[in-house]
């Protein structure tokens, strides 16, 4: 394909490659920022566990299979041994946790690729957010779908229609980004254009700018004329993108100079109440939810909330309970890492972050991490370290430490990308041939565990060893074992609540090299199960998944 089909003018427009300041520099300058150029929080010092984390509990079913007969008592001269409480109430495992990005500037030929559908179906994703980072802020919904793509930021940009057409062929919820530089009119119609019915005669009104954005039916007959007679259903919205980056020229004086967002405010208040020239956070709100009361709007928001001016804190004030879902986005790091190190960054990074987060959220708002990967600036990846089995770990982990720390909802950055000009690729499918990243792996194994996370217990140091452990609603036990440690690992298990006669089978993906290109199978293996117990061995670097089906 031509060299657009590698995106990377506008890769480098969503990573702000700094090019005034230069990249040396940019990256002196970028030392607090939370997000795509963020240099993460300090590890914290508080705990990460299950029970840490106020959530629902998930009981099991009167009729679940899960049984406590033919039970031992845990052997506490066992220092191996990892105990699962597998019939204990667990924390809610939301599935949107295994969501991604799907920018735009793929174009409509990739989204009706048949095998490009399938795999995306098999990467275990289960929400898409669109239309793709910092061209949110640029990308013009209802010109791109009735006009010449001028004011998609290219031509050859998919469309409104494009985006429907593939929620409906591979059957995952999508995320919608609108551009805070409209209007909140010119969001509902968006709302109206996915979710709306083509009978719906309400009024959605003139916006500020005298425009009459018709009514609800007007947008879903466009949708229908355009091939997607029936409403796709878009639950999620949020409002801009990573508004905190305004550049100056655009968010004001106030704004941080090497600000990448074309934008108008930097400002966390004036984001969500608006000026005098602009609408804000709430009337978007307001409108959106007129068109389709049961969609969920969020707001921008940092990942240290007193970052970037306060942002966050401004934030959470101004729009109260009002507030759906908090936003952040963040990288493990600028640019390419000692891939050790990498292994190590999603405990040091998720635990801190989030308990920052939760503790500035009044009630129970939802936290929404709809942007990150290993690196932030595509030409800081000069190891092309997103591309290559390190990050299938690191993104494992980041799944397992999203969920012990409460977020709901998490997008990987991003489905398919393009090569970018260091030779990098953000995506989990590479645009150009198909081929599947190793991280991609990573989010299968992830599409496969339960809807409950259940608690640990090691009676030794796990050291190298991550486990999160989850429960099916039919009882069924997947347990998710990531070795970080460059030799094999034997491990004991203990499943309280599972009889004997259950099946235990394990799989994944293992590789001998952290900048390796592709990661080998770990070939499925069935496991003696005996009165609770069983043991299993994990290759060096490998992502595994037991499966436990107990009897019945």
């Amino acid at each position: 394909m031509p060299e657009r089909a590698a995106t990377l003018d506008p890769v480098r427009a969503h990573r702000r490659v700094l090019t005034k300041i230069g990249w040396a520099a940019a990256v002196a300058l970028v030392v607090a920022v939370t997000g795509c150029a963020n240099d993460p929080l300090p590890p914290s010092s508080l705990a990460s566990s299950v029970t840490s984390v106020a959530a629902a509990p998930d009981q099991p079913s009167a009729t679940s299979p899960i049984s406590s007969q033919d039970q031992r008592d845990p052997d506490p001269s066992d220092p191996t041994e990892i105990v699962i409480a597998a019939d204990a109430p667990g924390q809610v495992l939301d599935h949107r946790l295994l969501g991604t990005n799907l920018p735009a500037w793929v174009g409509p030929d990739r989204l009706v690729d048949p095998e490009f559908q399938r795999a995306t179906i098999e990467s275990g994703t289960t929400l898409l957010r669109m239309p793709g980072g910092s061209w949110s802020n640029a990308y013009d919904w209802h010109g791109c779908e009735i006009g010449d793509g001028s004011t998609c930021a290219w031509t050859w940009a998919a469309r409104p229609s494009d985006f429907a057409t593939f929620l409906r062929a591979t059957g995952i919820a999508g995320m919608w980004t609108v551009s805070i530089n409209q209007t909140p009119q010119s969001a509902a119609a968006a709302v109206a254009y996915f979710n709306g019915d083509v009978n719906d005669e309400t009024s959605i009104g003139v916006d500020r700018d005298g425009v009459d954005w018709e009514s609800v039916g007007t947008w879903a007959q466009l949708r229908a004329d355009h091939g997607n007679p029936e409403p796709v259903g878009v639950a999620l919205w949020e409002v801009g993108n990573e508004v905190y980056g305004a550049r100056p020229e655009a968010g004001g004086a106030d704004c941080a100079s090497f600000g990448w967002e074309d934008v108008w405010t930097c400002d966390g208040t004036e984001y969500v109440v608006g000026d005098g020239e602009h609408d804000g956070y709430l009337a978007f709100r307001d409108a959106m939810l007129a068109v389709d009361p049961s969609i969920e709007v969020g707001a921008v928001g940092v990942g240290d909330p007193a970052g970037w001016g306060n942002f966050g804190n401004e934030v959470i004030a101004a729009a109260g309970s009002d507030l759906d879902f908090y936003v952040v986005h963040q990288y493990g790091f600028d640019q390419s890492p000692d891939p050790v190190d990498a292994l190590h960054r999603p405990e040091s990074m998720w635990p801190g972050l989030l308990s920052a987060v939760h503790t500035a959220l009044a009630g129970d708002a939802v936290v929404a991490v709809t942007e990150y990967n290993l690196v932030s600036f595509e030409a800081g990846d000069t190891s092309q370290s997103m591309t290559r089995a390190v990050n299938a770990l690191f993104l494992a982990d980041t799944i397992g430490q999203l969920a012990e720390g409460g977020a709901t909802i998490a997008n990987q950055w991003n489905l398919v990308n393009g090569v970018t000009s260091s030779g990098t690729d953000y995506g989990m499918i590479n645009n150009d041939d198909g081929s599947l990243y190793p991280q991609y792996q990573a989010m299968k194994i992830w599409g496969q565990v339960g809807t409950s996370l259940l608690g640990v217990e090691s009676l030794g140091d796990l050291g190298d060893l991550r486990v999160y452990p989850t429960r099916h609603d039919d009882g069924r036990v997947s347990i998710v074992v990531i070795n970080l440690a460059g030799d094999a690992v034997n491990r004991s298990f203990s499943l309280t609540g599972v009889g004997s006669g259950a099946t235990v089978s394990m799989s994944g993906v293992r590789t001998d090299d952290l900048l390796a290109r592709s990661m080998a199978d770990v070939d499925m293996t069935q496991i003696e199960y005996e009165a609770g117990r069983f043991d299993a061995e994990f290759p060096a670097w490998s992502i595994n998944l037991i499966e436990v089906a107990p009897s019945g």
